[in-house]
């Protein structure tokens, strides 16, 4: 069957099963009634439906049965949860937001008990269940969950049997000229029976490049350098650019020397290269009437606030190829010791992470720098590199006490160290001729040492975080629960480090001395529920968040009267500011007012989960990004955010489930100040206003052992802005939409599923990239999704 063919007849299935899929899994619950999943938000192990906190879950069948693979994948089925590129280049360059609360460092995200940054995309595979929570975490899990955090938890080794699953697939995706595939398996192997397991899985998954890149075949001999033929001058066309290949391994060992210990080390590893960057040109200059490149760098050139991707293929002069890899590991060792009075938890872990990218920087030195001196263009790439390692240790103690009185209480300490939240930029950025064509005479060097250099950097950071926290909790008659946290922490930030070339104005290295911070403080949380019957709960929840403050590079002075002079394009943002005070900030924080219900009705049929928030944010933490290409961060103004979430989950029939999910955050500036890019009453960066999803999953009964399980689901995702690259005329990401769908057919422990993504084949804007140079004038990059890919999976269980 045809490619063409085939996704017809296959659209046609799934538009006659409709949207769906289920959002919790476990144990079989009951026939008829829905699943609930055991999560550990509160570091104690209690059913989804007993917490008092708006909270979106994945279960492990849910994971499979919507074909989700990466964070791109759920991120979009949650209520008032948004992601977006916020900074340079691409592995590191996400950041999430929740309620409203955006930016670097809002959002914890966790692997079980270790917190790591939320730029971090683990492969979703083996997964026991993924756990959203929604508002401030502070008191039980610290810094960088003001609006919320994301926790993916891996299964743990069984003790008492054999089992492996085999997956393997192969799927097209629109725009492409080659197949996208992946194979997986996860074993798990008793090695002294109730005593030792071994639990292990790998993959490997490969995503075919949707993008192509362009290039003048002979750019020397080209007319007026635009590629226009003469002669045997043309342009060369590569294909496959943006493909991704990925790989992973985990391998967990459970030791139970007894009852009441337990000892489980754990090593994840993943690495990604990706082949160039999935960005798509909105080119907005085209003054002479060829597109780009270009001949002359534009000028006077506006860059609509609504930007569509629409063009799939990168023009550009020469064949500079683009891309990277990001690898990463994470090492662990859990204790758990049960007590007659309950449980005490160690838990340690290291992580390790390196990411290194290219990126053509041509076009953004000729429009900015050599076409005025009447260069032409040469052929320059930078590279950056972020490498930094983390050290996590948390002891706590989960009570289980007679009485109306229990408690979680624990010690915390990270150590994080590294090329982090500041990449070095090495080898130094060139451009073959830079200082001839900029001088005018041979063998001058306008930074002494580095011919023709653009830029280099190199910072060097270390921030450790010890802190004491505890939860109470308090039920004086038996449907009310009243519960206090605290958590005491202190950040101790250190930093040092350089940076030179033609972008910093040229000469002697602006070095940064090392500098240090250290803050402290007391995050407080107070809860109450209570239930009206056992599965009717009210509850109220009042929180605050917080993120710590830092050291960021100096700002350059640059060189007085050229586009790299700091110090003025400093003082047309605050003339009260000079170049020293740009190099710390200190932290920000919000208190959280939550009202919500958790109800089962009709036997655990229906569940409707409902919350709404106010928000108030001080001292926002705000990157300000000034006219020489240089940013610091100012704590500038305040803001409001104010809505609420709705998740409804239904079983009417046993062979059909539906759920439904609303989120809406009116998130904006209250309170400006002289350095605020944002004035009273604009949104939030990278907020969207809706989001929702609905999904339906009906299975039926084949001939003989088969049936079929088909699921289909539907995403929105509202307008945003974003300020990535103008802060002060944030450009309008419009609202896009998903649909995918998976129809399996089972039979015992084996299945042949079909599945779609993106069906509808959305191609949205999910953000401006900042790029790792700058953007270049006329031609923003955008962030685009995966287009329509459809495919066929195997699994087999043993």
């Amino acid at each position: 069957m045809g490619i063409t063919k085939g996704y017809r007849v296959w659209t046609g299935i799934a538009v006659i099963l409709g949207p769906c899929c289920a959002l919790a899994d476990t144990a079989p619950a009951p026939a008829g009634q829905l699943e609930e999943i055991t999560v550990t938000a509160q570091k104690r192990a209690e059913s989804e439906q007993n917490v008092p906190m708006s909270i979106t879950t994945f279960g492990a069948v849910a994971l499979e049965q919507k074909n989700i693979n990466n964070f791109f994948d759920y991120a979009t089925k949650v209520p008032n949860l948004a992601f977006a590129p916020t900074g340079d280049g691409v592995g590191t360059a996400r950041t999430v937001s929740i309620r409203g609360v955006s930016g670097n460092n809002v959002t914890s995200f966790y692997i079980d008990d270790t917190p790591l940054p939320d730029s971090i995309d683990p492969r979703v595979l083996d997964l026991d269940h993924i756990e959203i929570l929604r508002g401030p975490q502070g008191s039980l899990y610290g810094a960088r969950s003001m609006g919320g955090l994301v926790r993916t938890v891996t299964k743990e080794p069984d003790l008492n049997g054999f089992s492996m699953t085999v997956h393997a697939g192969t799927s097209y995706t629109d725009r492409t000229d080659t197949p996208n595939y992946v194979v997986d398996a996860v074993a798990n192997m008793p090695l002294i029976q109730d005593v030792v397991a071994l639990r292990v899985s790998a993959f490997y998954d490969y995503e075919a490049g949707y993008f192509k890149r362009s290039y003048c075949t002979n750019p020397t001999a080209a007319m007026d350098l635009t590629c226009t033929p003469l002669a045997s001058t043309g342009i060369t066309t590569v294909n496959n650019v943006g493909a991704l290949d990925t790989s992973g391994f985990i391998a967990a060992l459970t030791v139970k020397p007894s009852d009441s210990l337990t000892i489980t080390p754990k090593l994840i590893l993943q690495r990604a290269g990706y082949n160039g960057f999935p960005m798509a040109d909105y080119v907005t200059d085209t003054a002479n009437g060829i597109g780009y490149p270009v001949p002359t760098p534009p000028t006077g050139v506006a860059t609509p606030s609504r930007m569509v991707p629409s063009d799939f293929t990168q023009a550009r002069w020469f064949n500079v190829p683009e891309g990277g890899w990001d690898n990463w590991g994470l090492s662990s060792i859990t204790v758990h010791w049960k007590t007659a009075v309950g449980e005490l938890v160690s838990s340690s872990s290291y992580f390790s992470r390196k990411v290194v990218e290219t990126e053509d920087e041509t076009d953004f030195v000729y429009a900015a720098i050599t076409a005025g001196a009447g260069g032409a263009p040469q052929p320059s790439a930078i590279t950056e590199e972020k490498d930094y390692q983390e050290f996590v240790q948390e002891v706590r103690f989960v009570s289980a006490v007679q009485g109306p009185v229990q408690f979680v209480a624990g010690a915390f300490y990270s150590d994080t160290h590294g090329r982090l939240p500041f990449a070095a930029y090495y080898p130094t950025a060139t451009a073959p001729g830079l200082d001839l064509t900029l001088t005018g005479t041979p063998g001058v060097e306008l930074t002494p040492g580095y011919p023709n250099a653009i830029f280099a950097q190199d910072f060097h950071t270390d921030i450790k975080e010890p802190a004491v926290f505890g939860e109470v909790s308090y039920t004086p008659i038996e449907p009310l629960k009243l519960t206090g946290g605290l958590r005491w922490y202190q950040v101790k930030n250190f930093s040092e480090g350089y940076e030179l070339g033609l972008a910093t104005g040229g000469g002697p290295a602006v070095v940064s001395p090392p500098q240090s911070t250290t803050e402290s403080g007391v995050n407080p949380k107070f809860e109450a529920d209570y239930h009206l019957t056992q599965d009717q709960m009210v509850y109220a929840n009042l929180a605050k968040g917080y993120r710590p403050g830092g050291i960021v590079p100096i700002v350059p002075s640059g060189e007085a009267g050229t586009a790299t002079d700091c110090t003025a394009a400093l003082k047309a943002v605050d003339p009260n500011i000079n170049i020293a005070q740009t190099r710390t900030f200190q932290s920000d924080s919000l208190w959280n007012y939550e009202l919500g219900t958790k109800t089962a009705w009709l036997d655990h049929r229906l569940t409707v989960d409902a919350a709404a928030f106010y928000i108030k944010w001080k001292n926002i933490q705000q990157e300000i990004l000034l006219s020489c290409g240089f940013q610091y961060i100012a704590n500038a103004g305040a803001a409001v955010s104010k809505g609420g979430e709705l998740e409804v989950r239904a079983r009417p029939i046993e062979p059909l489930e539906i759920s439904l999910g609303l989120g809406y955050q009116d998130a904006k500036i209250t309170q400006a100040s002289i350095e605020s890019p944002q004035p009273v009453g604009s949104p939030i960066y990278q907020v969207p206003d809706w989001t929702g999803n609905g999904s339906v999953q009906y299975t039926a009964p084949l001939i003989g052992d088969w049936k079929m399980v088909s699921n289909a689901d539907y995403s929105y995702i509202g307008r945003t802005y974003s300020g990535n690259n103008q802060p002060s005329d944030p450009r309008l990401r419009p609202a896009y939409r998903l649909i995918n769908a998976h129809i399996g057919f089972d039979r015992g422990p084996f299945e042949i599923a079909l599945v779609g993504k993106n069906l509808s084949n959305e191609i949205a804007n999910l953000g401006d990239s900042r790029s790792i140079a700058a953007e270049t004038p006329g031609r923003p990059r955008l962030f685009v999704n995966q287009p329509r890919t459809v495919g066929i999976e195997f699994r087999q269980s043993f």
